[in-house]
């Protein structure tokens, strides 16, 4: 996939969104994976850039380890009409929201759409408790870390430095095609792409 490394959005342009991907139950790789290739058949969204898939603790009641991951695409799609998509596709992969940070087959969550601010009972856009969780902003600022959250102004590797990376702890890359275990304190990121 093409990297994303010009995250400024003209009014004219289509709008740049990021979406987190998650999931604990099944096959959770091969529903991540599956999952992307629905997004980039999606008529009205063009995935740009993938970040490499995390293992990470959970957040919530006991449950397996999640694998997380984070993509950058433009889209001709409402804010709504994008959130509509998601969770057509999580209900495709046998989601149910049962308990709250519960188990999952599989999560995916709209964190940013270009610079807007949305606050609705259906929706809140910048996500918000995507300046607090490093499994959303260690793989974010591997694809986009000069993306600027609009409402604190400050890129994406800001934010994921001052969180760090508690509860990281595998990374797997589809360009490389193995999985090495670390703590993410142990092996570095990927320089991003300039």
């Amino acid at each position: 996939m093409a990297e994303c490394t010009d995250l400024s959005i003209s009014p004219s342009e289509t709008p740049l969104v990021a979406i987190a991907l998650g999931s604990n139950l099944g096959e959770p790789l091969r529903q991540l994976r599956s999952a992307v290739r629905l997004l980039a058949q999606t008529p009205g969204i063009q995935v740009l850039a993938c970040s490499p898939w995390y293992r990470t603790v959970p957040v919530g009641p006991p449950q397996p380890d999640y694998w997380n991951g984070c993509l950058i695409a433009r889209v001709q799609l409402s804010p709504w009409a994008l959130l509509a998509t998601l969770q057509a596709i999580e209900a495709q992969f046998g989601r149910q929201r049962q308990a709250h940070w519960g188990a999952r087959t599989l999560d995916l969550d709209l964190l940013l759409y270009g610079d807007r601010l949305i606050a609705t009972s259906e929706l809140t856009v910048p996500h918000p408790r995507l300046a607090e969780r490093p499994f959303v902003l260690v793989p974010l600022a591997a694809i986009a870390p000069h993306w600027r959250h609009p409402l604190l102004g400050e890129t994406i590797q800001t934010l994921r430095e001052r969180v760090g990376d508690v509860g990281i702890i595998a990374v797997f890359s589809d360009d490389v095609g193995e999985t090495t275990f670390a703590t993410a304190a142990d092996r570095p990121l990927p320089e991003p792409h300039e």
